[in-house]
């Protein structure tokens, strides 16, 4: 096995990891795991607001998703996933989804 040095690399698969049964189960395994990485990722970006949020003076816009890497000659996609306006107490006062879809 090799060993990754590179801390992007580590982190990504520490963070599927837990869920690699539910990506390896999958009908199409390519299509689950960057929902399963954006569930792993939001969740721990959700821990880090709501260990923030009473810093700040008003509120806190919190937009998440997948990026889409596209062929050289074609325009990236990103697919949002959550976009909520939170309060300094992290309690969401608007999910502003619908109004980028």
């Amino acid at each position: 096995s090799q060993a990754f040095t590179d801390l992007q690399q580590g982190a990504v698969q520490q963070l599927l990891s837990p869920n690699i049964n539910q990506v390896s189960a999958s009908n199409d395994p390519m299509v689950e795991l960057p929902y399963v990485l954006y569930d792993s990722q939001d969740s721990l970006l959700y821990e880090i607001v709501m260990e923030g949020c009473h810093r700040v003076k008003n509120n806190v816009a919190l937009l998440g998703g997948i990026q889409i890497n596209t062929a050289p000659q074609a325009l990236d996609y990103f697919l949002p996933l959550r976009f909520d306006l939170m309060n300094n107490r992290g309690e969401v006062i608007e999910d502003m989804l619908n109004r980028i879809q």
